[in-house]
């Protein structure tokens, strides 16, 4: 007998990071998440539920996450909001897994100057959420477009360093 896992139980198994301290796990994740986007960029990311569920499981790393949103506006944004939408609809609702990835989205569709889908597609995630809770706050301000986008870019070498010793 044969025993098929689900995508939630893959995740169950790999668990959730949170802020995790262990910087090698940060940097198999940093580049795992970086090599998604740059291979799906260029047409030859082939999902597999192992893969998938790797990608979920790291972004739920504070840095890995902060990092991929410094990641999404390096990439073209029709293909970052392809990939973004992959993962939404891969990770299972009401999880700690679909957090980042409900951000990430929502943060490039605010870029975009789409802030209806974005504050949409912040509803996936959870109250608790702390950079769910930032970008309700941003979104409700009213900053313009690209002005949060603007941050990350100033935090994302400080995030680099902090994963790989290194600015960058």
């Amino acid at each position: 007998m044969t025993t098929t896992l689900t995508m939630n139980d893959r995740l169950v198994e790999l668990g959730v990071l949170g802020n995790q301290k262990d910087n090698a796990i940060q940097r198999r994740g940093a580049v795992t998440v970086d090599l998604f986007f740059k291979e799906y960029e260029q047409g030859r990311y082939e999902p597999t539920d192992e893969l998938t569920a790797k990608l979920l499981h790291y972004l739920t790393d504070i840095q890995v996450r902060d990092y991929a949103l410094g990641l999404v506006t390096m990439y073209d944004t029709k293909h970052t909001l392809d990939a973004l939408n992959f993962l939404l609809d891969q990770a299972p609702t009401d999880t700690a897994f679909i957090n980042a990835p409900a951000c990430l989205l929502a943060a490039l569709l605010y870029d975009r100057g789409d802030s209806a889908s974005a504050l949409v597609t912040l509803t996936n995630v959870s109250g608790y959420y702390s950079l769910g809770i930032l970008l309700r706050k941003v979104f409700e301000t009213g900053l313009p477009a690209g002005s949060f986008t603007n941050m990350t870019k100033e935090l994302h070498p400080k995030v680099t360093a902090g994963i790989f010793g290194e600015e960058g």
